[in-house]
């Protein structure tokens, strides 16, 4: 609605005043909403700047759209599903989403996951991302350091081609807090950024159960300052020994 109403506006003889402007922008709107916000944007205009004139009204509108575009290209975010859609609302779905940020990384890659298990098709993206020349960072929590949470390791998931290739990070026990009778913490945050660009955050681990079957949500952002937020706190664990390289695998 915005470019129409500057295009109107730019077209319109600058010797047409009041109504004449109303019915000329209205003509062009074929939402009823539309022309009754349009109404109430001259009406206003015209109240708190009535030496201003069309020209000085295109300008700020002209400016505000290059505003709006502006925002859009910086900040992208996307709704992310998995689980039962019964009115069939077009959300991308958990996997696909997932799968959409690793195949469009070019660069570096980032994975963070409490639980990793029977994920064939995110193991052969994440394969094909290495070999284009992609850094990949794991972080996951694993079997010894959950002491029984999780059952599966991330090698019976991704195989040697993969860890043997990537930089794969653990939060050791000796590193996490405890309460008073001495249980500690999990590794429980499930994200992914891609090329300091792409972020996916959601409720849902790296399993076949979370990506395909359960309830979960989350969201796919595009978002370079959030990228970046998310790529310097776990850099920040790594460098503060939180966060090791795995022994295990």
């Amino acid at each position: 609605m915005l470019v129409t109403v500057i295009e109107n506006l730019t077209s319109i003889d600058m010797g047409i005043q009041g109504y004449g402007v109303s019915q000329q922008l209205c003509q062009a709107l074929p939402n009823t909403q539309w022309r009754q916000d349009v109404l109430d944007l001259l009406s206003l205009w015209q109240a708190e700047y009535p030496a201003a004139g069309l020209f000085a009204l295109t300008t700020a509108l002209a400016a505000a759209a290059h505003c709006e575009a502006e925002s859009r290209r910086e900040l992208s975010l996307e709704l992310v599903w998995t689980g039962p859609n019964p009115q069939s609302t077009p959300l991308r779905r958990t996997d696909q989403a997932l799968l959409q940020l690793i195949r469009s990384a070019k660069e570096h890659l980032l994975i963070v996951s409490f639980a990793v298990y029977k994920v064939p098709e995110i193991a052969d993206a994440l394969i094909k991302a290495l070999n284009r020349g992609v850094s990949l960072q794991i972080v996951a929590e694993t079997p010894g350091n959950s002491e029984g949470k999780i059952s599966y390791g991330l090698t019976t998931t991704f195989g040697s081609d993969i860890l043997s290739r990537a930089q794969v990070l653990v939060w050791p026990i000796e590193q996490r807090p405890k309460d008073s009778e001495g249980r500690h913490g999990s590794l429980h945050a499930k994200c992914a950024v891609a090329d300091k660009e792409w972020v996916f955050i959601s409720s849902a681990n790296l399993t076949h159960y979370a990506l395909m079957l359960n309830l979960e949500m989350g969201a796919l952002i595009y978002n370079r300052v959030l990228a970046d937020e998310i790529l310097c706190q776990f850099q920040t664990l790594i460098e503060s020994g939180l966060l090791r390289l795995a022994r295990c695998r």
